[in-house]
């Protein structure tokens, strides 16, 4: 059996920032954010979901099967009252949702480590489906690992519901997307620092977008797949290093996927 698993949802780092490791303050879990984004429609991210925490949006998630969805291990970690957590979708904005998802298990990654966010994934089990509602339908996964070049760069976008303006701390209503290039390990590895970026993250970075907190656990979607999910970045949001999703095709996480949902 992979994973912690636990009766309902989860626990997130809320709207804050926090270090990933004493060498580096900038290193920190972005809980939610896109920075420097636009406008999205639900329509056309129906994966898209709200994690809450006593009634407060806290992370976001991403529908991957007619049962499941996927966050970041630091969205659940450590574990906490688990009757406080509600999944929301359906809505392009937080106002407006009134479908609501509670959860039956959660599974963190065996694997998870938190002080270096590496296996930063975490699977939620539902009571019900998420098949049949209106705006709510799961993304494929990305299965094999991608090759990235920055001569011919794979574009990318990110979603959420996190800090929109990094200076005003803004939260939007309504969901925000941020588009992204894909950036080699290597790349990554010079601007953060050798030790940072594990197999079990992808970097992705815009000219102007950024995760931000808020956005933890949201997707990073690439060619219409799932390529990971927002684990960290740097505290001020502003694009200046990669951002650092956990990688889905990754061969530690995927199995843990495969082995919990079978998808």
């Amino acid at each position: 059996m992979f994973g912690v698993v636990i009766g309902l949802a989860c626990f997130a780092l809320g709207g804050g920032v926090y270090a990933k490791d004493g060498n580096d303050a900038e290193g920190v879990p972005p809980s939610g954010r896109i920075v420097g984004g636009q406008d999205a429609d639900i329509r056309d991210h129906p994966h898209m979901l709200l994690l809450h925490k006593d009634g407060e949006a806290i992370c976001g998630a991403v529908v991957i099967g007619s049962n499941y969805a996927i966050t970041a291990a630091h969205c659940v970690y450590p574990l906490p009252d688990l009757q406080a957590f509600t999944l929301h979708g359906g809505s392009t904005t937080q106002l407006g949702m009134n479908t609501t998802f509670y959860a039956s298990s959660v599974h963190i990654h065996p694997k998870y480590d938190d002080p270096s966010l590496d296996n930063d994934v975490a699977i939620i089990g539902i009571n019900g489906t998420f098949t049949g509602h209106p705006k709510i339908s799961a993304i494929p996964l990305q299965n094999t690992d991608p090759i990235i070049s920055s001569s011919r760069p794979t574009d990318c976008y990110t979603t959420g519901w996190g800090v929109k303006n990094r200076k005003m701390r803004t939260i939007p209503n309504r969901l925000q997307i941020g588009y992204l290039q894909l950036v080699p390990s290597r790349t990554c590895r010079i601007q953060w620092y050798p030790n940072a970026i594990t197999p079990s993250m992808i970097c992705a970075q815009g000219d102007s977008t950024d995760a931000c907190s808020g956005d933890s656990g949201g997707p990073l979607v690439c060619d219409g797949r799932l390529y990971g999910t927002v684990s960290w970045g740097t505290r001020e949001c502003n694009g200046s290093r990669a951002a650092v999703f956990a990688k889905i095709p990754a061969t530690t996480i995927r199995s843990f996927i495969s082995a919990i949902t079978g998808i």
